[in-house]
């Protein structure tokens, strides 16, 4: 009995530690593409915003936002995160496509708005 409930023991205890490891890598994940691509005046989406930006800083940027597919919402409902995720994708692949029309960089602005993210699913601090 001692050693199936230490079995038992090791079992939660790994999977706890899986989780938390999961939970690390996707909040690295999410915080890189705001720190390096989302974030400040300079920021390769501020770039994009302004038309200045190279072709270069416009494929990595959507490189860098494709690595948040497949990620959990920190909070909040798991669908309306994946679609939020899902339309900054689609935006940012767009602009990489060539469209740098008007509605294009109108789309990749409303699907790159911090607030609307934020608000659902950047968990509270304490």
């Amino acid at each position: 009995m001692k050693l199936t409930c230490f079995f038992a023991a090791i079992l939660t205890l790994s999977f706890s530690s899986a989780a938390i490891s999961f939970a690390d890598e996707n909040h690295e994940i999410i915080e890189k593409v705001m720190k390096e691509g989302l974030k400040g005046d300079d920021s390769p989406l501020a770039k994009i915003l302004e038309e200045s930006a190279t072709e270069e800083e416009v494929t990595s940027l959507a490189s860098l936002i494709k690595t948040m597919e497949g990620t959990e919402a920190p909070v909040g409902d798991q669908d309306a995160y994946d679609d939020k995720v899902a339309e900054l994708i689609a935006a940012i692949d767009a602009i990489a496509g060539g469209d740098m029309s008007g509605p294009a960089i109108d789309r990749l602005d409303s699907a790159s708005n911090c607030k609307g993210c934020h608000s659902d699913h950047k968990p509270k601090k304490d």
